[in-house]
């Protein structure tokens, strides 16, 4: 391993003859892209532990807040929970953890926090189309169609626009 002045164990350079920093790794581990980043995966998920068996969760899972245990997630399992943080994802793009970059996560399953995730659904609000909103379902693990008379943040968002629409007369409403 080769020590940099500026502190970085690794600088790519470009041009003829490699006078432009492209990119370096500094002795933290930290990478600085000039042109960016791209990754194989396109979510943005965290690494977090979960009640029970990792055997129990697979990929799609909608996952709550344990009330149970600090820090961890478990498999929604009641409808309209509150708890609701994500889905187990996929193939997250980027991966984050409390942990140091070089520990092993695989104890931990990444859930989903920006993205387009697939999700696991079942019929028990209703057949599901583009734009309707999702809730936890009493089936664990899976999602459901929200009902607006049922789900808090339905109705809430309707009095916003609707008090809003009132005070502007321009806000469209979803």
């Amino acid at each position: 391993m080769e020590q940099h002045s500026n502190g970085s164990i690794a600088i790519f350079k470009s041009g003829n003859p490699g006078t432009v920093n492209v990119a370096r790794i500094n002795s933290a581990g930290r990478g600085f892209f000039n042109g960016g980043t791209q990754n194989s995966g396109a979510d943005v998920a965290e690494a977090f532990d979960v009640e029970g068996s990792m055997d129990a969760y697979e990929p799609g899972d909608v996952m709550v807040i344990s009330t149970s245990s600090d820090r961890k997630m478990e498999k929604s399992s009641e409808p309209y929970s509150t708890l609701v943080a994500g889905v187990y994802a996929t193939k997250p793009g980027v991966l984050l953890t409390e942990k140091e970059g070089v520990e092993d996560v695989t104890d931990q399953i990444p859930m989903g926090v920006i993205g387009v995730i697939p999700t696991k659904v079942c019929d028990e609000g209703g057949p599901i189309k583009r734009g309707d909103l999702l809730v936890t379902s009493s089936k664990p693990g899976y999602a459901m169609k929200a009902d607006p008379k049922k789900s808090n943040m339905v109705r809430s968002s309707e009095r916003h626009c609707r008090s809003c629409l009132q005070a502007t007369e321009k806000l469209k409403c979803w």
